[in-house]
């Protein structure tokens, strides 16, 4: 009677496993976070110095640009990222439907600067209208979300037909010449360029500010519909923590060296991989030009839905509208 007792209770145990395991909820199933190089990968080097799982086995990724969007779209779901820092515009996109992913919040704000040469008019809301007109503009990453902002901005003040964009690459920027007003690039590259004296460049605007104080939403946060449906809790230490991430990355206890280093430890392929960040350009300035943020889209979704309606009206192909399904509001 014991050994039948025995065999009973060790098949319900495994049972129980196999169900657990089936759900997603097991503690001990591997999670996977990515994210791309740059500004998004500063939004996760808290939980990654610290090799915080959350109760979890998690295990985070830090990856190319342009290899993001392979990372909730591969043919094998269960390889697919869990959670994943994308742009939003990837996001809407890809995602937007909500059936496999759902959309937790808004992770940075912006990190998109003009800049010209030391001369130059500087751009504010005020006058930006009237001072771009007429002007020649080069943009890093002119088609794609840099350009897709932009372009956004000018149709936002009236003059799209009255500014000349052309593609420039960050090591064309420059204050010395070259035909250009301004150029529009990206942090850390904008300030490692206007910090050469001999460029000649200062910082003359900021996208953010010209949107609107609070800036724009830019890379944002998501996580598979089953694991939001099935760990409610992980799902919400997870968005709770992340939203001190941004103390963290300012405190002056928290070194450049540690940032880099927990993020350079979760590359793929460390050794040919070229790194965003170093030490000397990862100032707190070029930090807080990052404006990583969390957001909850409980609060952010009217904004965000505004903005990716923008951006589309400005062309950019990869703006979809979403559904109200895409948004976890928890």
């Amino acid at each position: 009677m014991k050994r039948k007792l025995t065999v009973f209770l060790c098949v319900i145990t495994a049972w129980f496993s196999l169900a657990v395991s089936a759900c997603g909820g097991g503690d001990n199933e591997a999670l996977t976070v990515c994210m791309p190089d740059g500004a998004p990968a500063l939004s996760m080097a808290k939980f990654m110095a610290e090799d915080n799982g959350f109760g979890r086995n998690v295990e985070y990724r830090v990856v190319g640009s342009s290899e993001i969007a392979s990372c909730v779209t591969g043919i094998d779901e269960d390889k697919n990222a869990d959670i994943c820092v994308l742009p939003l515009n990837t996001a809407s996109k890809l995602l937007g439907d909500g059936t496999k992913y759902k959309m937790l919040g808004t992770v940075t704000h912006g990190n998109l600067f003009i800049v010209a040469g030391a001369d130059a008019q500087e751009l504010t809301c005020d006058n930006f209208a009237e001072e771009i007109t007429g002007k020649k503009v080069g943009v890093v990453n002119l088609p794609s979300f840099p350009g897709a902002v932009f372009k956004l901005l000018l149709s936002d003040y009236g003059v799209s037909d009255k500014v000349t964009l052309s593609p420039v690459a960050a090591t064309e920027v420059s204050g010395t010449g070259g035909g250009y007003d301004y150029f529009v690039i990206p942090e850390p590259a904008a300030s490692v360029r206007v910090g050469n004296a001999k460029l000649n460049l200062k910082i003359a605007g900021s996208l953010q500010s010209l949107y609107g104080e609070q800036g724009y939403p830019q890379a944002v946060l998501v996580a598979k519909t089953s694991l939001v449906e099935n760990d409610g809790e992980f799902i919400s230490k997870f968005m709770e923590e992340i939203a001190s991430v941004d103390g963290w990355l300012a405190d002056g206890e928290t070194s450049a060296s540690t940032i880099i280093s927990a993020i350079t430890a979760h590359y793929p392929d460390p050794e040919n991989t070229a790194p965003t960040f170093n030490e000397k350009n990862l100032t707190k300035t070029v930090i807080a030009n990052c404006a990583v943020k969390f957001t909850y889209c409980k609060t952010d979704k009217d904004k965000i839905v505004e903005f990716l309606r923008k951006l589309k009206a400005a062309g950019d192909s990869s703006a979809t509208e979403v559904s109200e399904s895409f948004f976890y509001l928890g």
